[in-house]
């Protein structure tokens, strides 16, 4: 079996039970999947609710939530998780996905006279939502230490994914009965099927709030707070059509072959009226997947899949 049918296989177990990848550490810090921040005072707390699109100041603590980092005209620059620690009113810790972002944040908390904490820790993440698992006991949304043989890990879940993070001695062995090891394609197709492709490995592309179901990571509720990006990106998602994340399968055979020539997908109506495009394609079993978004008022299984460059077209099934 090649590696790309197995690691469709292994992704397709864990989906209905549970797995784990741990990301590869990078000694120089320069290539990690994430890197990660704290804050603990108050100018801490100020800068956090100038970068950020959620408000911490409504992230109670033990709480873990997702946001975007926007630049000033609304472009993601990153998607981050944001965890209340439990010790303190303005502990925070920020875990994002670029080199860049970290340039980003030295500039943005200058303003603020705030000199925040980088850390160096191992990450790994677990995916799974079924109540029967110990990652599904875990409260949603909420921040949690685990321990384990060689060191506690903390545990922060946001839907079907737990971000775990602790010393690289603490995963060493880190298993349970029933839980896949996954490898990073078969990571990334579990965070594709669990609506949070935005989570993990992405690299940003000029995608704006507005162009993915974007409302989700915003807090507007204090017409105070000015996030960068906060004017222009408010104004967008007032005008256009609210979009909601659909996770779709292609009925093609030979879906591993995708992986040689990896193209954008192409979604259309019936009548061929293009509706969302998307790059966040992965391999269940044997059925390509992606997600994607697409507008409220769309009928997602009538949707049309082609693959940029090609002219064949695939009905599809939804799967969530």
């Amino acid at each position: 079996m090649s590696d790309i049918k197995l690691s469709g296989q292994t992704a397709l177990k864990a989906h209905t039970g549970m797995g784990l990848y741990v990301c590869p550490n990078d000694d120089e810090g320069l290539n990690s999947l994430y890197y990660t921040i704290e804050v603990n005072d108050a100018q801490g707390v100020a800068f956090l609710r100038r970068l950020l699109t959620v408000d911490v100041k409504n992230i109670h603590r033990g709480e873990v939530r997702q946001s975007f980092i926007l630049n000033a005209w609304g472009l993601m620059t990153d998607f981050v998780w944001v965890a209340h620690l439990p010790d303190s009113d303005e502990h925070f810790r920020v875990v994002f996905q670029s080199l860049d972002t970290l340039a980003w944040m030295h500039q943005v908390a200058k303003a603020f006279d705030e000199d925040f904490t980088t850390l160096k820790t191992s990450t790994a993440i677990l995916f799974a939502d079924q109540t029967n698992t110990p990652h599904g006991l875990m409260a949603n949304g909420k921040v949690q230490v685990m321990k384990t043989s060689k060191g506690e890990v903390l545990a922060m879940r946001v839907g079907a994914m737990t971000l775990l993070q602790g010393e690289e001695k603490a995963f060493e062995n880190f298993t349970h009965p029933g839980m896949e090891m996954l490898d990073e394609l078969s990571a990334i197709t579990l965070c594709y099927v669990s609506k949070s492709p935005l989570a993990f490995a992405w690299q940003a592309n000029d995608l704006m709030p507005g162009d993915v179901n974007g409302a989700a990571y915003i807090d507007f509720s204090d017409p105070a707070r000015m996030f960068i990006g906060r004017a222009l990106t408010e104004a967008r998602l007032k005008a256009g059509e609210a979009k909601k994340a659909v996770v779709l399968s292609s009925h093609q055979d030979e879906a591993e072959a995708w992986f040689e020539n990896p193209s954008e997908v192409i979604l259309l109506t019936e009548e061929g009226v293009p509706v969302a495009k998307s790059a966040f394609v992965g391999l269940l079993g044997d059925k390509l997947t992606c997600v994607a978004f697409v507008p409220q008022s769309i009928d997602s299984s009538r949707l049309i899949w082609m693959n940029g460059g090609e002219e064949q077209a695939y009905r599809v099934e939804v799967l969530s």
